[in-house]
């Protein structure tokens, strides 16, 4: 279901049995292959079915490609345990560098390590909004930052709340207890050429960050609705994450994602207009990751938080509306990314009277609580 690393382990100095030198060579490689998006989110239809903004050349220039891309470089955080599995992580026994290739050599010392191994930001213009603290040895966590703008609570109208950025995709794995043995029983073959006993160990990159595609079809729309101020935002996703583990932080907060619109899209052979964008979010507060609960459904503490569902519309009187939906059941229903549906009946959507103050850009201006609507499809 993720990114698969093999972590190759291979003695490189001049050893022939039996083992007793205080320290070897070590060759660490890492590949990771391609992930599938319909794998990472286990919907293997969804995207055929059930997407029905798409997903064009203008959306891969604004936001990316819809899925996961590969990582090209890595931060590895080393720790060398002594002769006993399960030991503390010490400033004496640490070690943390840069890779730019999937593999590397460093001296191991004869005993246990812990090794952390997280993916890089490769982003165009070499900026990037993930935070990465690893001044704790036994837990680097990863944060998102705040972005501009504004939101008001939709249970608190008055009170205001921050926007946060989304995430940018990277991977971790953490294999631990990696035994580096004096017997040459314990590895693996002995390489002639290279001199060097080998030892094969796997481990897996998961992705830490999930994938939303979030979409609003806007059924019997006849022109009312022109558009979108291309503002999104979802709350109660996490802020945070384990890199080590990948378990959520607690404390929740609004991520902000942008949105187009698109005239004339089919669903289930209607003629619809879509609202649509992709979220990147670490998940719900206090959540296992993937690889822990393989199940898509929330199990985590947090099941009374709500998600909702910020979005512009843009009319054709020269009007716009921020409005806002629940989602709740969706998001826990798909804790770990997937596809959010939003049907919306424009009939039922009061045009803002341009009289009245209506428009503007502001994506806190004139927030309207606006509950579910489901429109039955014919089959």
């Amino acid at each position: 279901m993720a990114a698969i690393a093999a972590m190759l382990l291979a003695l490189g100095s001049c050893i022939k049995p039996p083992l007793n030198l205080a320290a070897e060579s070590v060759v660490i490689d890492l590949p990771i292959v391609d992930t599938e998006l319909e794998v990472v989110w286990n919907i293997d239809t969804d995207l055929e079915k059930d997407w029905y903004y798409g997903w064009d050349d203008t959306d891969k220039a604004l936001w990316g490609e819809i899925g996961y891309t590969s990582p090209t470089n890595y931060e590895v955080r080393r720790y060398y345990l002594g002769q006993q599995p399960g030991g503390a992580h010490t400033a004496d026994g640490y070690d943390a560098f840069t890779i730019f290739s999937n593999r590397f050599r460093r001296t191991y010392n004869f005993g246990y390590y812990d090794l952390l191994v997280w993916s890089n930001i490769d982003s165009p213009d070499g900026t990037q909004v993930l935070m990465v603290n690893d001044r704790d040895l036994d837990e680097v966590t990863a944060s998102t930052t705040i972005t501009r703008g504004l939101a008001r609570d939709p249970q608190k109208a008055e009170e205001i709340t921050a926007l946060y950025n989304q995430p940018e995709i990277f991977y971790s794995a953490y294999p631990r207890d990696i035994f580096i043995s004096h017997r040459f029983e314990d590895y693996d073959y002995y390489d002639e050429e290279q001199k060097a006993y080998v030892k094969n160990i796997k481990a897996t990159l998961n992705p830490l960050v999930y994938i939303y595609l979030v979409q609003i079809v806007l059924h019997n729309n006849d022109g009312r609705i022109v558009g979108t101020l291309g503002d999104g935002a979802v709350s109660a996703f996490a802020t945070s994450t384990s890199v080590n583990t990948g378990h959520t932080g607690n404390t929740p907060c609004m991520v902000y994602y942008g949105t187009r619109y698109k005239a004339g899209c089919i669903a289930n052979g209607e003629t619809v207009d879509v609202i649509g964008g992709k979220l990147t979010t670490f998940g719900l507060c206090d959540m296992e990751p993937f690889w822990v609960n393989p199940k898509a459904e929330y199990t985590g503490s947090r099941g009374d938080l709500p998600n909702y569902l910020y979005f512009t519309l843009r009319f054709a009187n020269g009007t716009s509306k921020t409005m806002v939906s629940t989602i709740t059941d969706q998001c826990q229903k798909q804790s770990h990314g997937g596809i959010i549906t939003l049907h919306l009946d424009c009939r039922d959507i009061e045009v803002p009277d341009p009289g009245s103050g209506g428009g503007g850009g502001a994506f806190i201006a004139d927030i309207e609580d606006y509950e579910d609507v489901i429109y039955d499809i014919p089959m």
